[in-house]
């Protein structure tokens, strides 16, 4: 990522010590980092397989995969091993991954497995999104952006290429854009798209009815 103008630089302070604010006062038990479960066992689900043995290729239609907390579909699903170790694994279309509080949904991802679990996920789409329960009534955070990189170890998404983020009131737009998934913490920055952007919506007010003298 570029260096940031002294503007955009002032602008991403603002923007994380407000995004800091509004988040530490809802922090709770259900915000929290999607936990690694190396000693679940993986299941795979899937409409139909295919086996290449000669070219060491799997190839699964209508996968489902499961791992504890951990939920991934898609309607497409291609590995050159069926090991999850140290595994790669490419999904097409309509692809959802569950992750805690956590529902991210792409064109196309790449997985990577790592010691029986999963490491990272880089997802692509037009746009690929995220929603994220904050615990509070109707309160989702959402994010899109072409390019996603979802970092489970450390509880972050990274989004760039049109990146936008909303609390559901607020919206933010920069070339990219960094969220903790457990602080509920986010970090802007402005690129070649142009300076990062806020939208601060004003509280609502309910419409006070003229009293009858």
């Amino acid at each position: 990522m570029e260096n940031l103008s002294p503007e955009s630089s002032w602008l991403s302070l603002v923007l994380t010590a407000l995004m800091f604010v509004t988040a530490a006062a809802s922090v709770d038990a259900q915000t929290r980092m999607p936990a690694l479960q190396p000693n679940m066992p993986i299941i795979i689900n899937a409409e139909s397989s295919e086996f290449d043995f000669t070219n060491n290729h799997l190839v699964f239609h209508g996968l489902r995969l499961d791992q504890g907390t951990l939920g991934v579909k898609a309607d497409l699903a291609e590995t050159d091993k069926l090991d999850f170790e140290n595994g790669m694994w490419i999904l097409t279309g309509n692809v959802v991954v569950v992750a805690d509080n956590a529902v991210l949904y792409c064109d196309k991802a790449r997985l990577r497995f790592v010691n029986h679990q999963l490491i990272s996920a880089e997802l692509t789409g037009e746009p690929a999104r995220f929603e994220q329960t904050t615990g509070e009534s109707d309160r989702v955070n959402s994010g899109e952006a072409n390019s996603i990189i979802y970092k489970l170890t450390a509880g972050t998404l990274q989004l760039t290429d049109n990146a936008r983020f909303s609390d559901g009131t607020n919206k933010i737009s920069g070339d990219m854009i960094t969220y903790d998934l457990q602080a509920r913490r986010l970090t802007a920055g402005s690129g070649n798209s142009g300076p990062v952007k806020i939208l601060i919506e004003p509280p609502r007010r309910e419409k006070q009815q003229n009293s009858i003298p």
